[in-house]
């Protein structure tokens, strides 16, 4: 009877850990004129192979608890500015049109 058991938890174990995902989805900031832009996790956890502590909490706070991102934060190396500044990722100031994306109707 233990074995039937113990093998249901295993099974169970596995499939979800399986099924977990890392990251946050997909985030919405609005923005009024330029475009939207749509941050994906998956781009910068699976595929560029980030863990979430290289940017929670001290580059981003939870979604609960963020703030406001504005322009100025690039030029003062606050958050996406941090790693997209032409070093480490594609420069912000030159590539507007890469996060912020126009919506077609």
């Amino acid at each position: 009877m233990k074995v039937p058991v113990l093998s249901l938890v295993i099974i169970l174990i596995l499939s979800s850990a399986g099924l977990a995902r890392i990251g946050g989805g997909d985030i919405k900031y609005e923005v009024k004129h330029i475009g939207n832009v749509i941050f994906h996790h998956d781009t910068h956890v699976e595929t560029m192979g980030f863990s979430c502590t290289e940017c929670h909490p001290f580059i981003f706070e939870t979604k609960e608890k963020h703030v406001s991102l504005k322009m100025s934060h690039r030029r003062q190396a606050r958050s996406c500015g941090v790693c997209h500044n032409g070093k480490q990722a594609f420069d912000l100031s030159t590539n507007c049109y890469v996060c912020h994306l126009k919506e077609v109707r």
